[in-house]
């Protein structure tokens, strides 16, 4: 499923890729090679109708470009399985053909000045969709990314080792699925070759997550295990165990840390043991309501799995090297947004 959708959504990138660096090459051979005259936007000729709609497109259009780059890459779920160089590309090529347009907006063709009315409505059009656009787009950016200070946070250390990518994470309904767990988060192990999986994920063993250690976050007393769910299985949605085989753990302050979909006989801990940070606990599953291996974390306020009057909190990671959109970088006590690639 993932490889699918890997396959076509890279390939939908690539493509828009392609399609913008024509436009940036159609632009820029029309503008300095065939030296098309153009009137700065500030000379009377131009026009105050004109020169409003060129001001307004220099302003909207880079809120337009960076909404979109999140809308695809953080907010948008399945373009979490688009190759790393694809979207790299597409960020890079989408970045400069806004560079040129921006810079275009300051002056203004004489053809345009001069043409009939199909170029003028094409150039008010395009107006309005910058307009459009950054109004639908850029505004999701502050709702996505938001994320209640540090000193409102639970702070933990990494659970996991080697390098990962965050699905359903982050503290708005547009980043996070979990409705129920607000803050939870959805993690899973990248192989080296970058994918979730090897061959076709048509097994768990598959999934470089599966059988991955999980370590304590912080030091703590186990207060509740479950061990007994079968977690072989693909497509095997267990409604009535969700969590699958679970550990909860006590860190104190009222707080307890869940980790669900834990493999069947992988646990080693056991209810009402001290751990201290990086213990094993157990190892990544499928088991419960869960489509494929993966790591379901949260913060809670009770020592137990019962969802009545569950309060889940928002929490950060001590420190990580953390890949948002593009670049690696060193960061402290961060929250995970999806799309986001981490490692320890």
């Amino acid at each position: 499923m993932f490889r699918q959708f890997e396959i076509i959504l890279t390939s939908v990138c690539i493509g828009l890729c392609a399609l913008l660096l024509v436009l940036i090459i159609i632009r820029i051979r029309n503008v300095f090679f065939r030296k098309t005259a153009r009137v700065p936007i500030w000379n009377d000729r131009v026009g105050v109708l004109n020169r409003t709609a060129k001001i307004i497109t220099a302003i909207s259009l880079p809120l337009m470009v960076l909404g979109i780059i999140n809308f695809i890459f953080i907010v948008s779920v399945p373009s979490v399985v688009i190759r790393v160089f694809a979207k790299t590309l597409f960020i890079m090529i989408f970045g400069i053909w806004a560079l040129l347009e921006f810079f275009l907006s300051f002056s203004i063709s004489e053809k345009l000045i001069t043409g009939g009315i199909f170029r003028r409505i094409l150039f008010f059009l395009a107006a309005v969709v910058c307009i459009a656009g950054a109004v639908r787009f850029f505004p999701l950016i502050p709702q996505s990314w938001a994320y209640p200070p540090e000193k409102d946070c639970v702070t933990l250390d990494l659970p996991v080792r080697g390098v990962w990518l965050a699905g359903h994470a982050g503290a708005s309904v547009l980043t996070n699925g979990h409705v129920k767990n607000r803050y939870a988060i959805d993690i899973l192990k990248l192989g080296p070759d970058g994918r979730l999986h090897k061959g076709q994920g048509k097994s768990v063993t598959d999934y470089y997550s599966y059988d991955e250690e999980v370590c304590a976050p912080a030091d703590g007393k186990i207060t509740e295990v479950m061990d007994g769910i079968q977690s072989d299985l693909m497509g095997n949605m267990d409604e009535e165990h969700p969590g699958g085989n679970y550990i909860i753990m006590d860190i104190g302050d009222d707080k307890y840390v869940y980790f669900g979909h834990l493999r069947k006989g992988s646990i080693t801990v056991e209810q009402g043991q001290s751990v201290t940070a990086g213990t094993v606990l157990g190892r990544i599953g499928n088991s419960g309501y869960s489509t494929h291996p993966h790591l379901h974390m949260h913060v809670q306020n009770k020592p137990v799995s019962d969802p009545e009057a569950r309060i889940t909190y928002p929490f950060r990671f001590s420190r990580m090297r953390l890949s948002r959109l593009i670049f690696w970088k060193e960061v402290k006590n961060v929250a995970l947004l999806r799309g986001d690639r981490f490692s320890d």
